[in-house]
């Protein structure tokens, strides 16, 4: 390095100081290009399989949520139309009290009994015959049922058009049937003397059994104890139907059971055998007869069970059109009926229906549970001897069996819920109505999830008004998956939805990463062309200032020579008012010793005086670079603080967003719709803008001191970080003073202390795991001083660091979590601008900062 030329080596050095940090520069570009490409590429992807899950687990949610109100809605309705049957079949049997009570009063002879016969007719829905088609293995009508053509289901009035919607009524077959199979008056002796019957035309003696309906009936004997206005009613009696075959009654079925193909001998079914034979049942009503106080004879009523059949059979709960022809169990969806002990009395299935044997006369062997008919067969008693004193409900569940050996030998299915211990539904129904009520449950049966609903008759008459079921009780079962069919169907359709919107994101980010990818490498090319340019115009600047200095350096020590020579009188030619001609100025000044003397001093003079002010100028720096480094360690705070302040806007102006996308998905995007979502959208950034105005005018620095109201600026710091404590579960409690306190200073940086010394509090109190956190804010007046003192809970300062919290620089908290210059620069605030006194104390709970500002400072004093 010795040997080099001063111009080789100025040349070298321009390199070093140009060249090298130049090519630097470009390098960290180069590397910060390809990270931020990396990070790109990163960020998006789990941009956007998060926002694929936020979305798929919304709209999981939503449909899962619609379910569950659909499944109660669905559950209080059926549950209300379970109680409406109830109470219209009460209602129904009240009116045949009504009819017995109206006969008993009046004269009674053959014509009186044949007019109220012919008079008392009502109309039942019946079906059309049903043939069995072998091809589809199922029934069917020979005639498709004429129904009314569905007109144009839009509303005449676009007032009306929202959700329009109505139904047709169905054109079912209807016929009027006597109410009564029988009508008679018998005597006392139980002698029959007027009679009108479907039954048998005969007068008989009703005392012997014999002579009762399906010779089931020991009426006679209960009734001896009647007083005139009371009314005997009897259980539903009827014969009992059998079947070998549950379900549809099929060939296949038929031929599996090795029986033959005779559905009209097996108990009718509705769809699934419409050709069965049919449970004809009455429920019998009997009154005394009184002429002058004395009991001459009795009223007898034989209800025609198919009127109380009518009210459950011709119901479907689920169906839009809830009246039908025919019911069809084998969908689940089907309503029945049971009396008060728990018998069935109503059923699609007849062959459900509890009858009896006209052999016996005794009720017939109910469906038992596989456990009791084992227990039955064992004992070798009568079916109703065992039954007799066997526990009733006794533990049901649905890990029992049917005794399916009734069904395969006997067909006697009858349902008895006391003895049928494989449906635990029984019980459910029994429980539902023990007070006279109503309501329903969900149990799995049957392969599906029904609701199954029960509801009290309340019909008190005779024996039932010992009952709180009264007559008994009504009974709906539903499949459960029809009430929320609609949602599913949504929900397939939102999935398709969701896979079209997923796609159509991936597409989008890949065209955005490939737009990425062509701005990294146009800028990389811009910055290696840049830098290519840049080193050679480096290398040509410093070959021409190298030639430039080097040349008039030659000069100067041309003349140097010349005066060491003892040429005084050399002069060197100024060619420049630069640095060099400086140098050359100087040098020519050399020769007078007195003036180079002066010269020397005053340059002295003024190079201290330059010192001095670049001592100040920098000191004035390095505040403002505290000041700035404050700044932006509160600015990291404020952006945590924007965090909070803007989460709720953005979360309401994403489901916003997603209102718009999914009404224009369904096409319910209309300028009222819009409308509605644009003063919406427009409603939270005018809030979020609002809070960037709060927070930027906070950071706006103060150009002069000023009067300010004390109170106003310490709650504008509790503004600015209030929702990072509610973030934090910490409390402020505000105790402030009701005068306005006003001081002299700058209102901004004042804010700027109040919020360090809170911001600190709160690092504290969540370092410490504090419970109950809390930080107190005080504001008053003392003589001629405004005090803020703002106190913590988070146990105080360690005594060891509590006389150097003030130092720059100084923190407790790990690296990169903290500056150590909040305090300083709120204690430099306080005191330098404020002209006031900042302290810290520890309490009985932690720190208290204790701030002093005076009151009264001259106007007009204008700001450092």
């Amino acid at each position: 390095m010795k040997n080099l030329s001063i111009k080789f080596k100025l040349i070298l050095l321009f390199i070093l100081i140009k060249v090298v940090p130049l090519l630097l520069i470009s390098y960290i570009a180069f590397i910060g290009i390809i990270k931020l490409d990396k990070y790109f590429s990163s960020s998006t992807k789990e941009l956007f399989l998060e926002n694929k899950q936020i979305i798929s687990n919304t709209a999981n949610k939503a449909i899962s949520d619609s379910i569950e109100m659909l499944d109660k809605k669905s559950q209080q309705s059926i549950e209300r139309l379970s109680f409406e049957i109830a109470k219209n079949v009460a209602s129904f049997l009240y009116q045949r009290d009504e009819d017995i009570l109206f006969l008993s009063d009046i004269k009674l002879n053959q014509e009186v009994l044949n007019d109220f016969y012919k008079i008392k007719q009502r109309e039942i829905i019946v079906h059309e015959k049903y043939y069995y088609n072998e091809k589809k293995q199922r029934w069917e009508t020979k005639k498709e049922k004429e129904r009314i053509k569905p007109q144009e289901r839009k509303a005449q009035l676009k007032d009306n058009e929202k959700e329009f919607n109505y139904t047709d009524p169905l054109e079912l077959k209807r016929v009027k049937i006597p109410i009564y199979k029988e009508v008679t008056y018998f005597d006392i002796n139980g002698k029959e003397i007027y009679k009108v019957s479907q039954i048998e035309k005969k007068l008989l003696d009703i005392s012997q059994k014999k002579n009762t309906y399906v010779n089931s009936e020991d009426y006679f004997k209960k009734i001896k104890d009647l007083k005139k206005g009371q009314i005997y009613v009897s259980n539903v009696i009827g014969q009992s139907v059998k079947t070998n075959i549950i379900g549809t009654f099929t060939k296949n079925k038929a031929k599996k059971a090795n029986i033959a193909f005779e559905p009209q001998n097996h108990g009718y079914a509705g769809k699934e055998n419409p050709n069965g034979k049919r449970f004809e049942g009455i429920i019998r009503f009997v009154t005394p007869v009184y002429k002058k106080d004395k009991k001459v004879g009795y009223v007898s009523l034989a209800l025609d069970h198919e009127h109380i059949m009518q009210f459950t059979d011709t119901v479907n709960p689920v169906d839009k059109n809830p009246i039908q022809d025919i019911a069809d169990a084998s969908v689940g969806n089907y309503a029945f009926m049971w009396d008060y002990k728990g018998r069935n009395i109503s059923h699609p299935r007849d062959y459900s229906i509890v009858g009896y044997d006209p052999k016996t006369g005794e009720q017939t062997m109910p469906w038992l549970s596989e456990d009791v008919a084992k227990k039955y067969y064992a004992s070798k008693k009568d079916i109703n001897e065992f039954l007799k004193d066997y526990p009733k409900f006794e533990e049901q569940s649905l890990k029992k069996k049917p005794n399916m050996r009734q069904l395969i030998e006997d067909g006697n299915v009858n349902i008895d819920c006391r003895y049928l211990n494989f449906a635990p539904q029984c019980q459910g129904w029994m429980q539902l109505t023990q007070n006279g009520g109503y309501g329903s449950f969900i149990i799995y049966w049957s392969n599906i999830w029904k609701l199954s609903t029960a509801a009290t008759i309340p019909y008190y008459t005779g024996k039932y008004a010992n009952s709180k079921r009264g007559f008994g009780f009504v009974s709906i079962t539903a499949n459960v998956d029809e009430f929320h069919a609609a949602a599913n169907k949504t929900k397939e359709k939102i999935n398709v939805i969701l896979d079209s919107q997923t796609k159509n994101m991936h597409k989008s980010l890949e065209k955005n990463r490939n737009e990425i990818e062509k701005f990294i490498i146009q800028m990389l090319n811009d910055i290696t062309i840049s830098t290519v340019v840049m080193i050679v115009l480096v290398i040509i600047i410093a070959l021409l200032m190298s030639n430039y200095i080097s040349k008039k350096i030659e000069n100067i020590l041309l003349g140097t020579r010349k005066f060491s020579n003892n040429e005084f009188d050399y002069r060197l030619k100024i060619t420049s008012n630069d640095e060099i001609g400086q140098l050359e100025n100087s040098f020519n000044e050399m020769a007078n010793k007195i003036e180079l003397l002066v010269k020397t001093q005053n340059d002295l003079n003024r190079s201290l005086e330059q010192k001095v002010k670049e001592e100040i100028d920098k000191q004035r720096k390095q505040e403002q670079l505290l000041i700035q480094q404050s700044k932006l360690a509160a600015m990291g705070e404020m952006i945590g603080n924007i965090a909070h302040q803007w989460r709720q806007p953005l979360n309401a102006l994403g489901l916003v967003m997603q209102n718009i996308q999914f009404a224009y998905n369904m096409g319910d995007l209309d300028d009222k719709f819009m409308e509605k979502s644009i003063n919406k959208t427009n409603i939270l950034t005018s809030s979020m803008s609002k809070t960037i105005d709060d927070f930027r005018n906070f950071f706006k620095p103060n150009k002069t001191k000023e009067y300010f109201k004390i109170n106003k600026t310490v709650k504008k710091a509790i503004y600015l970080i209030e929702s990072t404590f509610e973030h934090n579960y910490i409390e402020i409690e505000k105790d402030f003073s009701k005068e306005d306190i006003e001081v002299y200073g700058f209102a901004n940086e004042f804010s700027q202390s109040i919020l360090n010394i809170l911001s600190n509090a709160k690092d504290a109190l969540i370092e410490k795991k504090v419970e109950d956190a809390k930080v107190k804010i005080r504001v008053y007046k003392d003589k001629n001083s405004a005090i803020v003192q703002i106190e913590d809970n988070a146990k105080g300062i360690s005594k060891d660091i509590k006389e150097k919290i003030f130092e720059p620089y100084f923190t407790t908290k790990e690296e990169g979590k903290g500056t150590g210059i909040g305090l300083y620069m709120t204690k430099t605030i306080i005191e330098n601008s404020m002209g006031g006194e900042i302290s810290v104390e520890n309490t009985d709970l932690g720190a208290c900062f204790t701030i002093c500002v005076p009151l009264m400072i001259k106007k007009g004093i204008e700001s450092e």
